[in-house]
């Protein structure tokens, strides 16, 4: 364990050395005030490309800010640290990511234990954390005031899907089938809550362990209930696993999932048995707004394929540099009351935060796997920013 711990640490410093962009600083004038941003996130480790896709969003939307600055602007730098997925390394790379006190906002980070267990550090040191992508409830219960979401909670999401069910597909009789974890849990409860609230749906949740040793019998139950749509929460690769049983055991009820399940690797992964798999999403179709087509082209040109992971990266990053040039200033704490009372104008259109942390007024999308790739069908509330 020490001689763990002691190399977390040397590959912690080594990060906090190879993340300051000392050219990027050195390019421009003595006179500019320049704001540090941080990520933390999986740089290596098997979550890597999540994290390499939010440093590429952020990345662009500093460079875009950048060029367009005046003389009299603050300029913004951008330091990333690998918490490589892992609790303990994260909880050290956040600490390590405030030791620079030109650092005034921090990202990150992307797996929801990870983000969880490092909450506590940056509210110590009263720093802005914006958590870009993960949905876990509990991220935003803490009563810290220093950390935002952009997506709903995970229990939002649910609620969402429920209200799609019951108006969309005129679901009558739903059976929740969730992983026993807190994300599964959590997306499977806000359905239920809706479809109980709203008494037009009848549901019963069926729940798969999480060394999923009980799938079968699970999916003999599913089968004896009957249902007319299957919501399903959890990881993706292991709820797809799930699904396929489902579809083998002769189960066709329409099949609706968490934003977990909005993975293309995993989809393609289970054949013929994702066929029709409709998913919400945090992630609005960016290719029908306007205000993004230049992202679009920008990201592109720069690094390829847009993502999720990356556009989220973007617009952290677009809060982030709101917030700081709103206040004319770089202080953490008054960066935290104005994150908390402001509106920030980003290219997927307005945030602003409840208490707690929360964006106001969640919209989720809804897109269906048509055997090659998802394809964007509703959102739970309209976005002016999307014509249709």
């Amino acid at each position: 364990m020490k001689r763990r711990l002691l190399c977390a640490v040397v590959a912690g410093a080594m990060t906090l050395l190879a993340a300051i962009p000392l050219r990027t600083q050195a390019d421009l004038p003595p006179y500019v005030h320049v704001v540090g941003i941080a990520l933390v996130g999986p740089l290596s480790g098997d979550e890597r490309a999540y994290g390499i896709q939010l440093s590429n969003g952020i990345n662009l939307a500093i460079d875009d800010v950048n060029q367009r600055r005046s003389l009299a602007d603050f300029a913004f730098v951008f330091h990333s640290f690998d918490d490589q997925g892992d609790v303990g390394v994260a909880q050290q790379q956040a600490d390590f990511s405030m030791v620079d006190q030109g650092t005034s906002i921090v990202i990150g980070h992307v797996g929801a234990q990870a983000t969880y267990a490092s909450l506590p550090v940056y509210h110590q040191k009263e720093t802005p954390l914006i958590i870009p992508t993960s949905p876990l409830a509990a991220l935003t219960r803490t009563g810290y005031d220093n950390v935002f979401r952009l997506c709903p909670s995970d229990i939002n999401e649910g609620q969402a899907a429920a209200r799609y069910a019951e108006r969309t597909l005129k679901a009558k009789k739903a059976a929740i089938v969730y992983q026993q974890n807190d994300y599964g849990a959590d997306a499977g409860a806000g359905f239920e809550d809706y479809a109980n609230g709203a008494k037009l749906v009848a549901v019963k949740d069926f729940g798969i362990d999480n060394d999923y040793k009980n799938v079968q019998s699970v999916v003999a139950q599913v089968k004896e209930y009957g249902p007319d749509l299957l919501y399903m929460s959890g990881d993706a690769a292991n709820m797809m696993k799930v699904l396929g049983a489902l579809r083998d055991a002769g189960i066709s009820a329409p099949a609706l999932a968490s934003q977990a399940l909005y993975d293309e690797r995993a989809v393609k992964s289970a054949g013929p048995a994702a066929n029709g798999l409709m998913v919400s999403a945090c992630v609005p179709p960016i290719d029908l707004m306007p205000t993004a087509t230049l992202f679009v082209q920008h990201y592109q040109a720069r690094y390829g394929r847009v993502t999720g992971y990356a556009l989220m990266g973007y617009v952290a990053a677009q809060v982030a540099m709101d917030a700081v040039l709103q206040i004319h200033g770089w202080d953490r704490q008054a960066l935290v009351r104005q994150l908390n009372v402001g509106t920030f104008p980003t290219i997927l259109g307005n945030y602003t935060f409840t208490r707690g942390g929360d964006v106001a007024n969640p919209i989720l999308y809804f897109y269906q796997y048509d055997g090659t790739q998802f394809k964007y069908v509703a959102s739970s509330y309209p976005n002016p920013l999307v014509p249709r």
